[in-house]
């Protein structure tokens, strides 16, 4: 990973307390993250693989095409309910969190939003260990941060840092769905488009992908729970 050479980054990063962050794909997407062996940006996907392009957000109003959009320990989960709207993903209801590795944060170009990223034209977005600990302020673009605020994620939960792409699958610390059944069936569907999947670990916690539960776990608590997925054991019975 090409890191900048800043200790002060280094030092804002260690103070935010943040030990992942998190990235929204739709499902169908993730066959060919795992063909290429990396999250790529859009300005990647649209030049080199404009067959798997299939973007939320097409104006990228944040200005920043040749970035990842990720956010601080969890998923922007306003974000997923406006993309579930979209046309494009109508008919493919299905979606995924990647959990990634936190230094990202402190690879060379990355820019941080105390807010959506694509607020006032991507005017919000800086450098910087100022630009991310505003991110964890006790006020952060106007949102209080309470007693109970989960650590490790933002005051703000559209806050995003802007990750330069892209992102091999090494980062990948976990995948996350909604439910065992989400999960079993992804498997099923990457074995029928004989995609390789490497050793992940698979999450299921519903609460990600709620949008109005994840908002009230995140400032109020308890803790998310995070099951990890096992595979079903067969009963070894001949049917």
């Amino acid at each position: 990973m090409t890191r900048t050479s800043s200790p002060a980054l280094t030092e804002a990063l260690r103070r935010s307390k943040a030990t992942r962050l998190a990235h929204f794909t739709p499902a169908r997407s993730f066959p060919h993250i795992l063909r290429d062996g990396a999250i790529r940006s859009s300005k990647d996907l649209a030049e080199a693989a404009p067959e798997q392009f299939t973007p939320t957000d097409r104006e990228r109003f944040d200005q920043q095409p040749d970035k990842v959009c990720c956010t601080f320990q969890f998923p922007n989960g306003y974000y997923l309910a406006q993309a579930q709207k979209k046309p494009d993903h109508q008919n493919y209801p299905d979606w995924i969190c990647l959990f990634l590795d936190v230094e990202l944060a402190l690879r060379e170009g990355t820019l941080f939003a105390p807010c959506n990223a694509a607020k006032q034209n991507g005017a919000r977005l800086r450098p910087g260990p100022e630009a991310l600990l505003e991110l964890f302020a006790e006020t952060s673009d106007n949102w209080p941060r309470g007693a109970r605020h989960l650590q490790g994620a933002a005051t703000n939960l559209q806050a995003e840092v802007l990750i330069p792409g892209p992102i091999e699958l090494k980062h990948v610390l976990a995948v996350a769905m909604p439910s065992h059944e989400a999960v079993t069936n992804e498997l099923a569907r990457l074995r029928v488009v004989k995609a390789e999947v490497p050793p992940l670990t698979w999450l299921v916690e519903p609460v990600l992908f709620d949008r109005n539960r994840l908002s009230d776990r995140v400032r109020n608590g308890p803790p998310l729970a995070e099951a990890v997925w096992v595979p079903p054991q067969s009963d070894g019975m001949t049917r």
